[in-house]
C-alpha cells in the first residue's frame, strides 16, 4: 500500500517542522547552559554528591551561610553542597529508604568538610574566648568530617520536609545536645535516628545527637573546596590575625564562575 503523493508531501512537511522545532530547542538549551554560570566544584575521587546518590535527601548547607554558630560562612563552603565518601553515601541511602517507609526522611546540615572550614571553627573559638568548646569536645581541630565519612543530620517529615522535634537546634554546643539529655518525643526521635544510622554502620557521638561517623580504613583529610572560585587544595592560607579578638570574617561570598562546567 502506498500513500498518495499529497500524503507524502504532508508527512515530509511535518517531519521538517518537527526537525526545526527540535533544533530550536537544542539551541535554546545550549544557550541557557552557556548563560548559566557554574560555581560548584567536582567531588574528589572516591567522593560523591549526596543529592545524586540519594535524590530524596534534603540538604541545608548552613556553613555556606552566616546561619551557623560562628555567624559567618566558613571557608571551603562557597557552594551549598554536600559530599561524602561513596561507601558512606550508599549507607546513608539505606537509612533514607528505611525512614521513608515510616513517612520520615533525612536533612543533612554538614557532610564532608574542607580542612579550612575546621580550622575556621577553631579560629572562631580562639578569637571569641571560647576555647572551652574545643576542650569540651564540641569543636575539633581535626575532624572526621574532613575525611568524608562523618555527617551532621536530622529527621524530617518526608512529605513536608519539616524537621522533627529533636529537643535542640543543630549545633547547640552544650549539654542539652547530649543524646540522652532530653525526654519525651525529642528523645524518641533522637533514638530513632541513632538506631537507623547504627543499623548501617555509623557510630553516634553522645555529645551531639546529630553527629555520626562511619569507621573506614585508608581515608585521609581533604581540603577540596565546594566551590571552584576558592583556592584549590594545597593553596589556601588563612587571613593573618583571624584567630585574634576583633577579627571579622566576611559575611557573604564574591563568586566567579568556573571556566568549565564540572
Amino acid at each position: 500500500y502506498s500513500l498518495p503523493d499529497s500524503s507524502h508531501k504532508g508527512v515530509t512537511k511535518m517531519t521538517k517542522t518537527a526537525n526545526r522545532q527540535a533544533l530550536f530547542l537544542l539551541i535554546i538549551s545550549v544557550l541557557c547552559s552557556a548563560a548559566t554560570p557554574v560555581y560548584r566544584n567536582t567531588p574528589p575521587p572516591g567522593f560523591v554528591r549526596l543529592t545524586e546518590v540519594i535524590p530524596t535527601i534534603r540538604v541545608d548547607a548552613r556553613y555556606h551561610t552566616a546561619d551557623n554558630f560562628t555567624g559567618a560562612p566558613l571557608p571551603g563552603y562557597g557552594e551549598p553542597d554536600a559530599w561524602m565518601l561513596e561507601t558512606a553515601a550508599k549507607a546513608l541511602k539505606k537509612v533514607q529508604e528505611s525512614l521513608a517507609v515510616q513517612g520520615k526522611g533525612l536533612l543533612v546540615y554538614d557532610a564532608y568538610r574542607p580542612k579550612r572550614g575546621t580550622k575556621a571553627m577553631a579560629a572562631w573559638a580562639e578569637r571569641t574566648g571560647q576555647i572551652a568548646l574545643i576542650t569540651d569536645g564540641y569543636i575539633a581541630r581535626h575532624s572526621g568530617h574532613n575525611h568524608g565519612h562523618t555527617v551532621d543530620l536530622t529527621l524530617v517529615d518526608l512529605e513536608t520536609g519539616n524537621p522533627l522535634d529533636m529537643g535542640t537546634p543543630w549545633d547547640t554546643l552544650d549539654e542539652r545536645s547530649h543524646t540522652y539529655k532530653v525526654k519525651g518525643l525529642a528523645l524518641t526521635n533522637r533514638l530513632l535516628l541513632k538506631q537507623e544510622m547504627e543499623a548501617v554502620g555509623f557510630r553516634f557521638y553522645y555529645k551531639e545527637w546529630w553527629h555520626f561517623r562511619m569507621k573506614l580504613e585508608g581515608t585521609r583529610p581533604r581540603d577540596v573546596p565546594y566551590s571552584c572560585f576558592e583556592p584549590p587544595e594545597g593553596d589556601w592560607q588563612p587571613t593573618p590575625g583571624w584567630n585574634q579578638p576583633g577579627f571579622v570574617m566576611p559575611s557573604n561570598w564574591s563568586p566567579s564562575p568556573c571556566e568549565a562546567s564540572p
